[in-house]
């Protein structure tokens, strides 16, 4: 027998949110997709305990996310297509939406995504896992790399590129001079990520230097005294990875990626209102399927840690 909602609330936004797709015409005589794809998510909410919407939060929405990429099809055999997950994300975003447009909900909660055709998110580490990372490090590169990409939310290709005038310590600002698109952007730095950063220029860097091109502008630099490829990038996460000894956090196959990812979803869960998120990550759009907060317009620093 199917399974229907049984909550009115639920009911009632069901509808509102059929009329929604109604009115916005996505994909004209696909309606009734869209609100079965929603009431699956408003289901599973109310077998979860959880029967109001205002309840739901972003461990919910991973929760969801996990769920979906473990169930089986209905016909056949398997569990749900890549398309079929992607489809279902996309929903909630529109879903996420339309509860924000009609004040049902004052914050929004996370969204995960997923991409390259796989049924695998972008892992994402939690603040603890970050620290214990950290506490781990050898030196002040894996500290001042790990400082990027997390506290700055650097993509690999844009660590690669920064060079040392990009980063000013005084002002606590990064200079992304060429991010996705060729687009430049400024990027707050907390204290944190300063004093970590500060510790690599004056102390390790140098040294990475001595009796080589004294003249070499970028910000990371390999033993031989030049520019740290983004290969050898990832290469120096994964093993501050397995220095860590955590059999769980190795499983996770973390990428530098992953790690903006983690801030982005940190921030959020932090009140950072969207459009500092969208700043700060150098989004040019904000993705239906990639809302993290909207409400508290407060630009916040990022997260200490």
């Amino acid at each position: 027998m199917k399974k229907t909602i049984q909550t009115k609330d639920f009911q009632r936004l069901a509808d509102t949110f059929d009329n929604f797709v109604k009115v916005r015409n996505y994909k004209q005589g696909k309606a009734n997709k869209y609100r079965n794809t929603i009431s699956e998510f408003l289901i599973w909410l109310e077998e979860s305990g959880i029967t109001k919407i205002q309840a739901v939060t972003t461990k919910d929405s991973v929760r969801y996310f996990d769920y979906l990429t473990a169930r089986p099809k209905l016909r056949g055999e398997g569990v749900l297509a890549y398309a079929t997950v992607k489809f279902h994300l996309f929903v909630q975003g529109i879903f996420l939406i339309n509860l924000l447009e009609n004040k049902e909900i004052q914050k929004a909660y996370y969204i995960p995504t997923i991409t390259g055709g796989t049924q695998k998110a972008r892992n994402i580490l939690t603040t603890e896992e970050i620290k214990l990372v950290y506490a781990y490090a050898e030196n002040e590169y894996e500290k001042a790399l790990l400082s990027i990409a997390y506290g700055c939310g650097l993509r690999r290709s844009e660590i690669a590129s920064l060079d040392l005038k990009d980063v000013s310590l005084i002002k606590g600002m990064l200079i992304v001079r060429h991010g996705k698109g060729n687009k430049r952007r400024e990027v707050p730095m907390s204290d944190t990520v300063v004093n970590y950063l500060k510790k690599y220029i004056r102390d390790e860097r140098p040294e990475k230097l001595s009796g080589k091109n004294q003249n070499e502008e970028a910000f990371f630099i390999n033993s031989k005294g030049r520019r740290s490829s983004g290969e050898n990038l990832s290469d120096t996460l994964k093993k501050m990875i397995e220095q860590t000894g955590k059999f769980e956090l190795v499983q996770k196959e973390i990428t530098l990626h992953c790690l903006r990812h983690s801030i982005a979803y940190h921030l959020a869960e932090n009140n950072a209102g969207i459009d500092f998120i969208r700043s700060f990550l150098g989004h040019s759009q904000i993705n239906t399927t990639y809302i993290y907060a909207i409400q508290n317009k407060k630009r916040k620093p990022v997260v200490n840690f």
